[in-house]
Formats: C-alpha cells, sequence, structure tokens
C-alpha cells in the first residue's frame, strides 16, 4: 500500500477532547498505511503536554515541539519538511486538531489520487458542526475548471479534508508564511498559478467544527482590503475577468463590516448559493 502522511499543528488553545477525537479519527481510518505528524506551536497546557508526550510513544505517531508561537502556516511547512525527508511518503494529508476524519477517507481519497493522475490536490465534502451557522452538507464543485472560478469568490477546499501529493511540495511550493490573507487560501493561489490541478470528491469525509467566533475574527475593514486585493490580483491573473467576479469580490467588503449577527445569518446564505448540486 502507498504511505500517508497527515500533518496537524496543536496550539496551546486547542480543546483536549477535541483534539483526541481528532486524532483517534486518524487511528480509525480504514486505510491502513498512515503516519500522523504533529507539531506542537509553542507551549501547550499540561494536560495538552502529557496526551502529546502519550502520544510520541506511538511508533506511528512523530510529535515535534516548539517552544514559541509560529503560527499554523511555520508549522505546517516544519512538518513538510520532515516528511519530505522520507521518501516512503507518497501523498500528504492535512487534519485539524479539532476535526473528525470520517473512517473511508483516507482510502477514498487515496484511490481517487491513484484512478487520476492529473489530479495534485484532493479535497472532500464535509459535515459543519458546532454552531448556529453550521451546514450539514457542505460540497463543493469537483473538477479543476469550476476549482478555479470559485477560487476566484470562495476557497476551492475545505483545508483539513486536503490530500496532497508529494510533488506538490517536491517542486518547492510552500504555505505562505508572511501574508495578511489566510494561509491556505494564499497556498490555493500559489498552486494555481504554478499550475496544479485540483479535484474535490463529492463524499462528506470530514466532520468539520466551526463556532460562532469564526465570523467575529474574519471582521475588519484591513482583512476586508487586504482580501479584495489578492482575489483582484489572481482574478487577472489566472484569466478570469468578469463584471460578476469583480461584483462578488467588492461584496465581500461589506460583508467583512457587517454586524456578527448579521454576518451569521448572510454567511450562510451565501455559502448554500457556493454550494455544488450536480452531484
Amino acid at each position: 500500500m502507498i504511505n500517508v502522511a497527515v500533518i496537524m499543528s496543536v496550539y496551546k488553545s486547542d480543546d483536549l477532547s477535541y483534539l483526541k477525537s481528532a486524532v483517534d479519527s486518524i487511528f480509525l481510518q480504514s486505510y491502513q498505511c498512515i503516519d500522523l505528524f504533529i507539531y506542537r506551536d509553542g507551549e501547550v497546557g499540561d494536560n495538552l503536554q502529557k496526551y502529546l508526550d502519550f502520544l510520541s510513544n506511538y511508533h506511528n505517531v512523530k510529535v515535534y515541539f516548539s517552544a514559541h508561537n509560529q503560527g499554523l502556516a511555520h508549522a505546517l511547512n516544519f512538518l513538510i519538511e520532515k516528511v519530505l525527508v522520507c521518501e516512503k511518503y507518497k501523498f500528504i494529508a492535512r487534519m485539524d486538531s479539532d476535526d473528525i476524519s470520517h473512517p473511508a477517507r483516507i482510502r477514498k481519497q487515496v484511490n481517487f489520487m491513484i484512478r487520476n493522475l492529473k489530479t495534485d490536490v484532493c479535497g472532500t465534502a464535509c459535515r459543519e458542526f458546532g454552531s448556529s451557522f453550521a451546514m450539514k452538507e457542505k460540497t463543493l464543485p469537483l473538477n479543476h475548471e469550476e476549482l478555479i472560478d470559485l477560487s476566484i469568490t470562495n476557497c476551492p477546499f475545505v483545508h483539513p479534508s486536503v490530500l496532497f501529493r508529494r510533488e506538490v511540495f517536491i517542486n518547492g511550493a510552500r504555505y505562505p508564511e508572511h501574508t495578511s490573507y489566510t494561509e491556505d487560501m494564499a497556498l490555493w493561489f500559489l498552486l494555481l498559478e504554478k499550475g496544479f490541478h485540483f479535484s474535490n470528491l463529492p463524499d462528506v469525509l470530514l466532520s468539520y467544527r466551526v463556532n460562532e467566533n469564526m465570523l467575529s475574527r474574519r471582521k475588519g475593514i484591513k482583512k476586508a482590503l487586504s482580501e479584495i486585493k489578492i482575489r483582484l490580483k489572481y482574478m487577472v491573473k489566472l484569466k478570469r475577468v468578469s463584471v460578476r467576479n469583480v461584483i462578488l469580490i467588492s461584496l465581500r467588503l461589506f460583508f467583512h463590516l457587517l454586524p456578527t449577527s448579521v454576518m451569521s445569518f448572510a454567511y450562510k446564505k451565501v455559502r448554500h448559493v457556493y454550494m455544488y448540486k450536480g452531484k
């Protein structure tokens, strides 16, 4: 079987029970050849540290420790470097410390990648839980051209559901660490610019935890202007210039300035519009 490395970052504010559920969901995968790489991003509480020390005794878990918090992008890039040193891993999977991978996730993604050699990055649909605006099923476009179109105005992947081919990172791509934009969206644009091929599976293979605070973190004029700037830039670079895209990108300024209560309602409605219906 083909070996898969799963990369996960742990931070001091992570909930221990959520982390255990996330790790267990990797241990319980129906696909067998998986190793879990964990990066502790800065100091954590005693209970989290004891659990990480416990995990480090497993033969298929590798835990790395940093004394200082350096951010998710740095953590993921550190783990990618560690995985690439060992040539046995052909795929690298993302996982967050508070989500739950369904048992068939890795197996279905690996099988898809074996059958579809053009695909470099493969995501999945998800079930959201944990907030008033959670969606029971979030399904994104499946093929590359549709995902390029979507990326101009929205995110083409559920980030912790993604499986990468090793070659994506061997060719030098990494999560941008010095960006005012989210590290995953910055990476997707970088990969599209480099010509990598995207796909999504229609299957719900991840339970994705969301919370009410997620929206408040997205508020603010500075964040809005940063997002609009990078989206307009890649709209041109990826040759997706249209009146529709300009309008949708511009509307994000209005969205970021809404009161949180109104943002919650609008967020759910907008995401329903973007959901892919062609299964």
